[in-house]
């Protein structure tokens, strides 16, 4: 028998406002969710990502649909009696109750015995790494660690899926890259199927077993994250995820997964490729670090060298195309090696094989 999936959306409609000034903030979503997976919901602000947690938390009723926990609808079960916490943007903690105090407040709340409020704080003090700082009083400790109790006090009930809405949006760009860590590691010890929510693609990618990436209420496409960044299927995912190139151009001969194309900025590239047809306009994606510069005679594109920007780890090329279209070019700096290219040289651009593919506007 197949296991029932963590949680399954079933067409789920939410809808805020009255009649012609209704805004859908979720549009008939369908999701299955596994069990003890990391899934994050990714999109800009107001794509319906938050909403959608919401609906999961039972903080808000869908219009239309179901939504399942291990198999079962929990649609008409209000919030406290779902097996579901969640860890919001503010953590909410008591600054008059300890560390410990903190992490079991809730399920001392839900009339757990002192016995086992004492054992289970003291477990949860050691999967955080907070053993030392039982006592301490929520001013005494920095940001990183109250976020570490939040995800305690969150966890301890021993919840069925804990949900995540943009936890980590508060901290500092260093303790934010440890607190991905961290999460990862919370998620993949204690086996709770986590859902996260961000706007931070960097933050999606790093952390998440699958993404889902929404727009306007809707769900534009689900993967791991080396599909939905290799991968994309439209230009909206393209561009969110990380940096893109986008060239026009149309088809001269296809297969079912393979077509040539002609650029309009000049040349020829081969692209992976659905359903095109011979003539067909189409528009590509690349990605900047999946081209190199190489001379003018030798490359499959050919331009002038607009801008260079200097990053530490690697160097963005941006480059002026014949017809006018711009393309970004990224190197990796590696020790000792020094760019001579400078700003007007006209250069090649060569495609690595496979990185060319044509998408959906």
């Amino acid at each position: 028998m197949a296991v029932a999936a963590a949680i399954e959306i079933q067409n789920v409609t939410k809808s805020f406002g009255k009649a012609e000034q209704s805004v859908r903030a979720v549009d008939q979503v369908s999701l299955a969710i596994s069990q003890n997976e990391f899934f994050t919901l990714l999109g800009p602000s107001g794509c319906g990502k938050t909403t959608l947690l919401r609906l999961i938390a039972g903080f808000e009723f869908p219009n239309e649909g179901d939504i399942l926990l291990n198999g079962t609808s929990i649609v008409a079960m209000p919030p406290f009696k779902r097996p579901i916490n969640t860890v919001f943007q503010s953590y909410a903690l008591f600054p008059h109750l300890s560390v410990v105090e903190n992490i079991t407040f809730g399920i001392k709340m839900l009339g757990w015995t002192k016995a086992e409020i004492a054992q289970r704080g003291s477990e949860m003090l050691q999967l955080v790494r907070m053993e030392d700082m039982r006592n301490r009083k929520i001013d005494q400790i920095s940001g990183g660690q109250q976020q570490r109790v939040a995800l305690a006090r969150a966890l301890a009930p021993r919840p069925q899926v804990l949900l995540l809405d943009e936890p980590l949006s508060a901290l500092d760009f260093k303790l934010r890259k440890e607190m991905q860590i961290e999460l990862k590691r919370l998620q993949s010890e204690t086996g709770i199927t986590f859902i996260f929510v961000t706007h931070d693609q960097e933050e999606a990618l790093t952390m998440s077993d699958r993404i889902a990436v929404m727009s306007k209420g809707r769900v534009l496409q689900v993967g791991s994250p080396r599909d939905i960044y290799d991968a994309p299927t439209n230009r909206f995912v393209a561009d969110f995820i990380g940096e893109s190139n986008f060239l026009q151009g149309s088809v001269t001969t296809a297969t079912e997964t393979r077509a040539e194309i002609a650029l309009n900025s000049g040349g020829n590239l081969t692209a992976t490729v659905a359903n095109s047809k011979k003539g067909q306009s189409v528009t590509i994606v690349l990605r900047p670090e999946h081209a190199k510069l190489t001379t003018h005679s030798s490359g499959q594109l050919n331009g002038a060298i607009a801008d260079i920007i200097y990053f530490g780890t690697d160097t963005h090329f941006q480059i002026a195309l014949a017809n006018g279209e711009s393309f970004t070019l990224r190197q990796q700096n590696k020790p000792g090696f020094q760019d001579r290219h400078k700003v007007g040289d006209t250069i090649g651009i060569l495609i690595e094989p496979g990185a060319a593919r044509v998408i959906a506007d």
